[in-house]
């Protein structure tokens, strides 16, 4: 049973990364910590809204394929359940540190019940507005769900309002920054990029123009809400930071496209050195064209 637990949890693990990916599911299994933390620390802030943690197992249930697989395994229902305390463990350990034991036993069997729901399908497909000049924007919001993460993002904005704590805010442009970075660390084939009738540099400047144009789908709504609740001008600057990532992430992607793990790399040392390898941008800037000519097979 275990070892069929452990095998579902990669399995959960590779809708976000790629399979064998252990740095990348360090850094999510991170966040999920992290949020913990930062939740255990502002509980009595966030107690009213601390349950819309859970839904992400309700949202991963409705959307799984393989129960039907798992029906041949006699406790099946068993495992399920284990699966989705799993996931929510760190903030069920919050609930239970905090004294909230009938919060945590109604998750407990919320869970457990969860397990009888069948599966439905969806009778509607959500339209994006996103450019499929970079379809990965797409991909990325269909297949991760991220779309349940907005609601966190403007709640976390109108709490920071409400009890005049910019740090919220400040979270808020983060993560929304985070989802905008997902798209860029999604890889083309080699043969999409030789059939493309754009030069590398074009190619690579075509890539940044849209990763701008559809951050700012996501960007302008929760600067259009920070300006009607309380204009300040750190916020006008938080939003031209995290429009910077996607960007720096898109460059980074090109001038490594011939290794995931260098680009992970790079990114962790960015958050050692407080941003510093950064500065490299314009370099690897000219080495995303070279690279792009490389794999184009066009010599520079």
């Amino acid at each position: 049973m275990l070892s069929l637990l452990s095998y579902l949890i990669q399995i959960r693990f590779r809708k976000f990364v790629s399979k064998g990916d252990y740095l990348a599911m360090l850094l999510i299994s991170g966040l999920y910590i992290g949020t913990a933390i930062i939740s255990y620390v502002h509980y009595e802030q966030i107690q009213g809204f601390f349950y819309f943690f859970f839904i992400d197992a309700v949202m991963y249930h409705t959307s799984r394929n393989d129960i039907e697989l798992l029906r041949v395994y006699k406790y099946y229902r068993f495992l399920i359940w284990f699966e989705y305390l799993f996931y929510s463990l760190p903030f069920l350990i919050v609930l239970i540190l905090k004294g909230d034991y009938i919060g945590s036993l109604s998750v407990l069997i919320g869970y457990f019940l969860l397990s009888f729901i069948p599966k439905k399908r969806r009778a509607f497909i959500i339209k994006y507005p996103f450019s499929l000049a970079t379809p990965f924007w797409l991909i990325s919001f269909r297949k991760c769900k991220l779309i349940g993460v907005l609601p966190v993002v403007f709640l976390f904005c109108v709490m920071g309002y409400q009890h005049n704590n910019g740090g919220l805010v400040v979270a808020s442009f983060v993560i929304l920054g985070i989802i905008a970075c997902l798209p860029s660390c999604e890889r083309e084939r080699d043969v999409e990029l030789k059939v493309s009738y754009l030069n590398a540099k074009e190619y690579l400047q075509q890539q940044i123009k849209h990763e701008v144009l559809n951050t700012l789908v996501l960007l302008l709504p929760l600067v259009v809400l920070m300006c009607v609740l309380v204009f300040d001008w750190s916020y006008v600057f938080w939003a031209c930071l995290i429009l910077g990532l996607p960007i720096g992430n898109t460059i980074v992607k090109y001038a490594f496209f011939e290794s995931e793990l260098k680009q992970q790399l790079f990114i962790a040392s960015c958050f050692i050195g407080f941003g510093i390898p950064l500065l490299s941008l314009p370099f690897l800037y000219n080495r995303a064209i070279r690279q792009l000519n490389q794999v184009k097979n066009v010599e520079s």
